[in-house]
């Protein structure tokens, strides 16, 4: 196609969701767009048209979306397949029509290859002058399924930004245009509880000066980012970005000036947060988005000195074996995500640590998150560098397990201590 040729082409691609839907046949496998980049004109024209569709695979990377898909009337016909798990979820879990996947995120480009997808759903913005729209809110592996999906079906939505990076997609690698202006999916800030202010100041006493950091989603996540602001000169390379990374940006805590790769650029694959924040990486280039195979990668982050992983878990042994996915014999609530890349990253960086940050207790204060053995392991033990809670840091990197057993007692909720005291020696 000819650069000249590109708004012809356009304007014959396009269509209407119901056409565009319509292309879809029972059996076949279909893959949307993750997180807030979930495109839903399409999602919500294709369970429309469930009745006439038997044996859907559905895979998804849920964060941010409203899973209309698992709402009960839509079970018979879709099944569910998600990298990373939701409560919006948990009906279609229990009646067994929605599976949890484990694996890291930066493997997902490369299982997109092995796998046949007949159709990717996505979501990009309307068309430059040069015939190329943009990913807006997230790159992660919607760049290798443009390359590899047998139909590619691209909701065009006049509100998405435009940002910077690996972001650019051209007309000819799409086969199907359907125009809206929908209102963008988006995730509020949360208040931070008390645990979490003061988790947030420990994990700030671990991080240097002109640090890079990687920081996961939610409220803990955001008070840890609050807790930098005294921080200088800071740099980002993370899987996603927050109104709070926004806001270091702002302030000037951020500067990425040290960086060895993406100088003076603040790097992410995914936008989590508000419009606030995806008005102000519209046409920032000092926000740059990248697919998986980058942001995630530890051979990249490896370049990179003194880089922070810091990431949450729902349970830790006493050992420091980190479960990030699934308590008891529940259905999955979490995930791996990219906790396993970045610990790698971080192992792999000049100066890097890996931290681990949690609330000590869960279910209302009646439950310790730190536990003699945990059934479910999402990273190893022989990664982690420091496990934060509101009663402080517990330096695990070096230790026996008999000291990790002390330490992380100590940061245990005090009254749960003696108990775990108690089992631990008849543990060994």
């Amino acid at each position: 196609m000819k650069k000249t040729d590109w708004k012809y082409h356009y304007t014959k691609k396009c269509t209407t969701a119901k056409r565009a839907i319509q292309l879809i046949e029972s059996s076949q496998t279909i893959f949307l767009a993750p997180m807030c980049n979930e495109p839903q004109e399409l999602v919500e024209e294709l369970i429309r048209q469930r009745a006439r569709l038997q044996e859907i695979l559905l895979y998804t990377i849920v964060l941010g979306s409203p899973c209309k898909y698992a709402d009960l009337s839509c079970q018979p016909h879709f099944t569910i397949r998600t990298f990373l798990n939701s409560s919006l979820l948990k009906k279609a879990h229990q009646n067994n029509h929605c599976d949890y996947i484990p694996m890291n995120f930066s493997d997902i480009p490369r299982w997109i290859k092995e796998e046949k997808i007949d159709v990717a759903l996505i979501q990009v913005s309307e068309p430059n002058a040069e015939g190329f729209c943009n990913l807006g809110l997230s790159v992660d592996v919607v760049q290798t399924l443009i390359k590899e999906a047998t139909v590619v079906i691209a909701e065009v939505n006049s509100h998405l930004p435009c940002t910077s990076g690996e972001t650019l997609v051209h007309v000819s690698q799409i086969d199907y245009f359907v125009p809206s202006d929908r209102p963008l999916l988006t995730i509020p800030n949360s208040p931070p509880a008390n645990e979490d202010i003061a988790i947030g100041n420990y994990v700030a006493a671990l991080v240097p000066d002109y640090a890079t950091i990687q920081v996961g989603v939610g409220k803990l996540a955001g008070s840890i980012v609050r807790s930098l602001r005294s921080k200088v000169g800071l740099g980002v390379h993370s899987g996603s970005i927050s109104d709070d990374i926004m806001e270091l940006i702002n302030l000037g805590v951020i500067t990425n000036e040290r960086k060895e790769i993406n100088r003076h650029k603040t790097v992410c694959t995914t936008l989590t947060g508000t419009n606030a924040l995806y008005e102000f990486c519209h046409h920032n280039e000092s926000v740059e988005l990248y697919p998986v195979s980058y942001t995630h990668n530890a051979a990249v982050i490896s370049k990179i000195s003194d880089f922070y992983s810091i990431n949450s878990a729902l349970e830790i042994s006493l050992s420091g074996q980190i479960n990030a996915e699934q308590v008891e014999d529940s259905y999955v609530v979490g995930g791996v995500g990219g906790q396993m890349d970045f610990i790698h990253g971080s192992k792999l960086s000049p100066g890097g640590r890996a931290i681990i940050a949690l609330p000590s207790t869960a279910k209302n204060g009646t439950e310790s998150r730190i536990k003699v053995h945990t059934k479910y392991v999402t990273s190893l033990k022989s990664e982690i560098d420091y496990v934060v809670t509101e009663y402080g840091v517990a330096k695990l990197f070096g230790k026996s397990l008999r000291e990790r057993a002390e330490s992380l007692i100590a940061i245990a909720h005090p009254k749960f201590r003696a108990a775990l005291t108690e089992q631990y020696k008849q543990f060994v």
